[in-house]
């Protein structure tokens, strides 16, 4: 499904706080490093999107890719509200079709490292652009580290020129979650997504000396979200999304 929108605008990426239960057990966290970090642009208001949520669940279950699914309200109007959506995450996704120099958003959009997009449901082209970056040298560059000390989460980016001036998000998701959609395109399906973005917030910027940060599993858990991830993206000279340079994975932070 495509929307043509002629008010593309530079909207900032809203960032929320959610209070929530539940407290991190650091043996079963479970910090990784991905290899790309695609994300879908999707809806449970789009009849062409089951399929792209789907792939969302075997990038996910590989563990070799982090997938996340960024669910937009713009379709809500067709007669279903989708349960996941923010008005945020259109606009996260209004702003990479400035990053790319297009004026259609659409659904299952993937975008691949912050640096290009297909259709969410085309595995074969989203696996070879991961692979593609990663031979080429655009891939996830700059390590994100990340480790469990105490009652901590330590994260430090060193001070390379693949990190300069980019910014550390941290994003909070779901696993897995079954939504019984009862009006609009998927009219009676239930339908299992993977990797749902619920919340993001900015936790720091590289500067000349790096970046290291000290966060509490406390700060981490009061979410109530089942996993996270830290995201390193630049930004472009529009103030627009850009490549996305470095990434880690923390799951279970719910215990």
């Amino acid at each position: 499904m495509r929307l043509f929108d002629r008010g593309l605008t530079i909207a900032a990426l809203v960032c929320g706080l959610i209070c929530g239960a539940g407290a991190l057990s650091a043996s079963a966290a479970d910090i990784y490093s991905p290899k790309g970090v695609v994300e879908l642009f999707t809806s449970q208001g789009c009849s062409s999107c089951p399929p792209a949520d789907e792939y969302v669940h075997e990038l996910r279950q590989s563990g070799e890719v982090l997938a996340l699914a960024w669910h937009v309200d713009y379709w809500d109007y067709l007669g279903w509200k989708d349960t996941f959506a923010k008005p945020a995450y259109a606009d996260r996704q209004r702003r990479y079709a400035l990053s790319f120099g297009e004026r259609q958003i659409y659904t299952p959009q993937a975008v691949i490292n912050g640096r290009s997009h297909t259709v969410g449901s085309h595995k074969t082209t989203i696996r070879e652009r991961v692979e593609g970056y990663m031979a080429s040298g655009l891939g996830l560059t700059v390590p994100v580290m990340a480790y469990v000390d105490s009652d901590a989460l330590q994260v430090k980016v060193a001070a390379i020129d693949e990190a300069a001036d980019a910014t550390l998000w941290m994003v909070y998701f779901n696993n897995q979650e079954q939504v019984q959609v009862e009006r609009g395109e998927n009219r009676g399906r239930s339908l299992t997504y993977g990797n749902i973005v619920r919340e993001v917030e900015m936790v720091g910027m590289v500067k000349q000396d790096g970046l290291t940060l000290h966060l509490p599993f406390s700060e981490i858990t009061r979410r109530g979200f089942d996993s996270c991830a830290l995201v390193l993206q630049k930004t472009t000279a529009l103030g627009t999304p850009g490549p996305i340079v470095g990434a880690t994975v923390i799951r279970n932070v719910g215990g």
